[in-house]
C-alpha cells in the first residue's frame, strides 16, 4: 500500500462509512483476470475499498468505493467505469468519491446504474446522515494507519505476502464462499511454519486470518441454516454438510473416486473420503454456530480490532470502545475462541495463538 497516497483520506472515509453501516471493509482489493492465460499473473485494476454486507436474510452485497479520480475523465465517464467494474466483480453498488463536484444531471444519471457520485464534502454529509460517529476515530479500524500497520506485518516474507494478497483480494471477491473456505484453509496451512505466536506482528496476522474465517463461516452457516432440518440426526447432518462443502453430491462422489484412485497407487495412504482436516471438529463448530447464526458476523470486527491492537499503541478511548463492544454480546468471545481453536487444530498452528486471543479478551473485560 502506498503510505503517502493522495487519496488516503478518502480511503479512510470509505472505511469509516462501511463501519458505521455494519459493512465489512477490505482495503485495496486487487482484481485479476477472469481466467489467466499466460505464465505470469496480471491484474486488471484494484478497488480502493470494497465493502461486503452480510445478512442472514439475503446473499452478501458488495459495494465498491472508488477514490481515484482522473483529471481528464468526466464524472459520468467515471460512473460508467465503476458500473463496468461492478458487473465484472458481481458487485451491487458503487460510490465514486470525487475531488470536484459533479453536476446534478451526471449524479442523477449515475444513480440509474447504481453509482453514487459525491465530492468529498457531499460524501461526508451523506455519511454523517447515517451516523455522526463517522467523524470520530473511536476504534483502531477507523484509523487508516492501523490498516497500513497490519499490511506491513506481511512484508518481507514472500509466502506471507502472497497469503496477504489472497486474504485481502480473493476471499472478498470469491462468490462461492465454500470454495473460498477450502482455499483459505489450504493457504493458511501453507504458511503455518512462518507464524510465531510470540511475535505481535504474527498475532496480528492470525487475528486478521481469523476475521476472514469468520467472514466466510457467517456466509456458510447462513446457507446451512436455510437448508438443514434442526431435528435431523447427526448422520443426516454430517451427510448434508459433506455434500455442501464439496459442491454437491456429484462433486463429492467424483472427489471421493479420485481419492480412492490416488490411494490405490500409493499403498502408504489409506483410502479416505475427501473432507476438511479435523472434520469432526468442523461439524461440532458448525453445530455451535447454528445456535445463533446472526452473531457470527458480529465477530469479524472485534477480531480484526484485536489484531490491529497488537501492532498499534493502545489508546484509552479505543480500549473502552472495544471493551463495551465485546462485553455487549457474550457470543463474540465464545464464537471467536471456538473458531480460533478449530483453525489451530485443522491447520496445526501453534496452540499459543488462541491463548493470546483469550488474553486479549481478558484484558478488555
Amino acid at each position: 500500500m502506498g503510505k503517502l497516497d493522495k487519496d488516503i483520506h478518502q480511503k479512510e472515509s470509505a472505511i469509516r462509512f462501511c463501519l458505521i453501516n455494519s459493512i465489512v471493509p477490505f482495503l485495496e482489493v486487487n482484481v485479476q483476470n477472469y481466467r489467466e492465460l499466460s505464465d505470469t499473473s496480471t491484474l486488471i485494476t484494484d478497488i480502493d475499498v470494497l465493502g461486503v454486507r452480510i445478512s442472514s436474510l439475503e446473499q452478501p452485497k458488495k459495494i465498491i468505493f472508488d477514490c481515484k479520480t482522473l483529471g481528464k475523465t468526466s464524472p459520468i465517464n467515471r460512473a460508467f467505469w465503476a458500473a463496468g467494474l461492478m458487473a465484472f466483480t458481481k458487485s451491487n453498488e458503487a460510490f465514486v468519491i470525487l475531488r470536484k463536484r459533479a453536476s446534478e444531471a451526471h449524479r442523477l444519471s449515475a444513480k440509474q446504474i447504481n453509482v453514487h457520485l459525491f465530492d468529498e464534502k457531499q460524501f461526508k454529509n451523506y455519511a454523517e446522515s447515517c451516523s455522526l460517529d463517522f467523524n470520530i476515530d473511536y476504534s483502531y479500524s477507523t484509523n487508516i494507519h492501523s490498516w497500513i500497520a497490519n499490511d506491513d506485518c506481511f512484508l518481507g516474507n514472500k509466502q506471507l505476502e502472497q497469503f496477504s494478497h489472497f486474504l485481502n483480494s480473493e476471499c472478498p471477491i470469491e462468490k462461492d464462499c465454500v470454495k473460498a473456505l477450502r482455499r483459505f484453509l489450504a493457504a493458511l496451512h501453507k504458511v503455518k511454519g512462518e507464524l510465531d505466536p510470540a511475535k505481535p506482528k504474527h498475532q496480528a496476522i492470525f487475528c486478521y486470518s481469523l476475521s476472514i474465517f469468520s467472514f466466510l463461516m457467517a456466509q456458510i452457516i447462513h446457507d446451512i441454516r436455510n437448508i438443514v432440518d434442526f431435528d435431523s440426526t447427526e448422520p443426516e447432518f454430517e451427510k448434508l454438510l459433506k455434500y455442501y462443502i464439496w459442491g454437491g453430491r456429484d462433486s463429492f462422489l467424483l472427489r471421493n473416486k479420485m481419492t480412492e484412485l490416488f490411494a490405490a497407487q500409493n499403498q502408504n495412504i489409506a483410502s479416505l473420503e475427501p473432507e476438511l482436516k479435523n472434520w469432526p471438529s468442523f461439524i461440532e463448530l458448525c453445530r455451535k454456530l447454528l445456535d445463533s447464526p446472526a452473531d457470527i458476523q458480529d465477530c469479524i470486527f472485534p477480531i480484526r480490532e484485536l489484531g490491529f491492537r497488537s501492532v498499534m499503541d493502545k489508546e484509552k478511548n479505543k480500549e473502552e470502545y472495544n471493551s463495551d463492544l465485546i462485553n455487549s454480546n457474550k457470543r463474540i468471545r465464545q464464537f471467536s475462541l471456538s473458531m480460533a481453536k478449530y483453525l489451530v487444530s485443522a491447520v496445526n498452528l501453534p496452540k499459543d495463538f488462541p491463548e493470546h486471543l483469550a488474553n486479549s479478551f481478558n484484558e478488555l473485560r
